[in-house]
């Protein structure tokens, strides 16, 4: 998947459907490791997308200004 082409709220439904799939135990051995990889990978994108969407966000200052969100912190806890 391009990140041009990435669709956050896809990648979440696709990771949803396996999350279902593996926790309902009828597949294999084999499809619960395509399914897993899969699943890390989306989760790895669906990271990045947000901490490039916090990086962009602005607080509103008391006087009108806008400021960067300082995520260092949540950052950390990553």
């Amino acid at each position: 998947m391009a990140d041009k082409d990435f669709d956050y709220e896809k990648a979440i439904s696709e990771l949803e459907g396996i999350v279902s799939k593996l926790t309902a135990g009828n597949v294999s051995l084999d499809e619960s490791l395509k399914l897993y990889t899969r699943g890390v990978e989306l989760s790895n994108l669906c990271q990045k997308r947000l901490v490039e969407i916090e990086r962009k966000i602005s607080i509103v200052n008391s006087d009108g200004s806008l400021s960067p969100l300082d995520i260092s912190v949540e950052e950390e806890n990553l």
